[in-house]
């Protein structure tokens, strides 16, 4: 087999469409929950386990988003304010729930993604 002999096809994308790209992180971190204005409980490195499908658009040449520009968005905006850190200090003014902060992170990533790309499932 001989790759230099291999040329580029007439046509980069097959068709429009949209790809499910998945990805996946874990961090821990520390965090008080409350359950009422005066029951909380202290979780200390406490470990969460992140899994984030982005919808994108097929490009003309046949590819969705790049995983590294997920990478990007997860280690510049996201893991810097969670991974080994106090959670009620380093994120908004919320109930650091697990489902409070799945909301969050699907927001951070919203916000983050390229036009045309958006949060599947998290």
């Amino acid at each position: 087999m001989d790759f230099n002999e291999i040329q580029p096809p007439e046509t980069m994308q097959y068709r429009q469409g949209h790809v499910v790209l998945k990805q996946q992180y874990n961090f821990t971190a520390d965090n008080r929950i409350y359950f009422t204005q005066t029951q909380h409980k202290d979780l200390h490195n406490h470990e969460y386990y992140l899994y984030v499908d982005v919808l994108s658009p097929i490009n003309t040449s046949g590819m969705g988003m790049d995983f590294n520009e997920i990478d990007a968005i997860y280690s510049q905006h996201i893991q810097p304010l969670l991974h080994h850190q106090l959670l009620n200090e380093t994120l908004p003014n919320f109930n650091t729930t697990a489902e409070n902060l799945a909301l969050w992170l699907w927001d951070t990533f919203e916000h983050h993604l390229p036009e045309g790309n958006h949060v599947y499932r998290l």
